[in-house]
């Protein structure tokens, strides 16, 4: 059966040459599953150290300038004067607090720079520094009802745009850290359905290529039956 015999030993050729085929498709499978796997990883690495700090620090920010803005309160400063001087140290140590920590957050790399988001934000957190300073050196002179009225009409409105710009740009950072996070999920996505299509295609061709032998082999079978019959 010198026919039988040639298919068998061109069919080991064709298997150990799909065993191969096999085995460099996986390690290329393979590679491109870690190279996505590391870009994902250093793509949600930078959303993260993005606007995770500075939401925090956004946030810290409000805090802080809630609490400079309530020692500039004259009322509780009614006190002696050295412990109205202690109050003083306290409330300029608040604006102090308040004032680094807003130029910190501002020379941070946010998600998006654009708009006036950022100037605004810096030019209402130094009008509050700067009218919130002024109180107090009015309450430090001992000028108590003159603090209540600069603090009423002038430093409250600035403080008001302050909070609002401080709360405005923590909302559009947060709906751009969404939005990133809503891309960077939909691109992973896209290339794991990818990946898992390119990891099908081995399985499709064994099946294929078993279907063909299948096909072959009876076809052969068929043609010795035949050929035994005539010899008889």
């Amino acid at each position: 059966m010198p026919q039988l015999t040639d298919y068998s030993g061109s069919t080991l050729r064709q298997l150990k040459f799909l065993v191969v085929v096999l085995i460099v498709s996986n390690l290329v499978l393979g590679f491109f599953g870690v190279h996505l796997l590391r870009d994902v990883d250093r793509k949600y690495s930078a959303l993260i150290e993005q606007a995770v700090p500075s939401l925090n620090e956004l946030q810290t920010l409000t805090a802080l300038s809630m609490e400079a803005m309530r020692n500039t309160n004259p009322t509780l400063f009614v006190a002696p004067a050295q412990g109205r001087a202690e109050m003083v140290t306290r409330a300029r140590a608040a604006l102090d607090r308040d004032r680094d920590m807003r130029k910190h957050a501002l020379q941070r790399e946010w998600l998006s720079v654009k708009g006036d988001d950022r100037p605004n934000l810096e030019e209402s957190g130094q009008a509050f520094s700067r009218t919130a300073a002024q109180v107090v050196n009015l309450i430090e002179s001992g000028d108590a009802t003159g603090a209540a009225r600069l603090r009423e009409q002038s430093l409250r409105p600035v403080f008001d745009r302050y909070i609002a710009d401080t709360t405005k740009t923590t909302d559009i950072l947060e709906a751009e850290s969404l939005r990133s996070n809503d891309r960077l999920t939909t691109q992973t996505g896209s290339m794991s359905h990818m990946l898992i299509g390119l990891a099908g295609w081995p399985v499709m061709f064994i099946v294929l290529f078993f279907l063909i032998a299948l096909i072959f082999v009876l076809t052969v079978l068929l043609k010795v039956l035949i050929l035994r019959r005539a010899e008889i």
